[in-house]
């Protein structure tokens, strides 16, 4: 029984040894986060644009997600984000000043979900819009006043002339004819002889 006894122990003392040399677990050898950019809990004074996250293993873009916030609770996240190897970049529109966080969540190469937080103070003030120039109305051309052409004397005159000279010509005519008819008469009293 003695000799069982320490079989047993040693046995047991052998297991313990193997257990504490052999390489870490499963659950510790998952991808992790490794540093982020800004770095977590950092101020920032120049704009952001973008955000990344780099791991220590492979991830998987299917799953990815990067929610960035701002201290107003609205998501500045521009456009889904990108995954390269280790790397996760997420573009972001213009942060307000103030603390920004960003939730992450992916998949490492195995099939494992991986998801964390962190956050950095912006003290970049975002652009102010620049107002656009006013399109400035083009003055209407004003019409030149048209000034009818003068007459001239002449045609002022012959205009006149046309408005009288029916009656006029008529006046003549009589006159002329009556003119011919006492030259006429004249005529024929002095052809005649004498004692006619």
């Amino acid at each position: 029984m003695t000799r069982n006894r320490l079989f047993s122990a040693a046995a047991a003392l052998l297991a313990g040894t193997l257990v504490a040399v052999s390489p870490a677990s499963p659950a510790r050898a998952h991808t992790e986060l490794s540093r982020t950019s800004p770095a977590a809990r950092s101020t920032v004074a120049k704009p952001v644009s973008a955000v990344t996250l780099t791991f220590s293993g492979l991830i998987k873009k299917s799953g990815t997600t990067v929610v960035v916030t701002g201290p107003d609770k609205v998501s500045y996240s521009d456009a889904a984000a990108q995954v390269l190897d280790k790397t996760i970049t997420q573009r972001v529109k213009p942060l307000p000043v103030g603390a920004v966080t960003v939730a992450w969540s992916t998949v490492s190469a195995d099939g494992h979900p991986i998801r964390g937080t962190f956050t950095f103070t912006n003290k970049a003030a975002p652009p102010t819009p620049t107002a656009e120039p006013t399109p400035t109305a083009a003055p209407t051309p004003t019409p030149a006043a048209t000034t009818p052409p003068a007459q001239s004397p002449a045609a002022g005159a012959d205009s006149g002339d046309d408005g009288t000279s029916p009656a006029l010509w008529w006046i003549l005519i009589a006159a002329a004819v009556l003119g011919l008819a006492l030259l006429a008469g004249l005529l024929l009293r002095r052809r005649r002889p004498a004692g006619s």
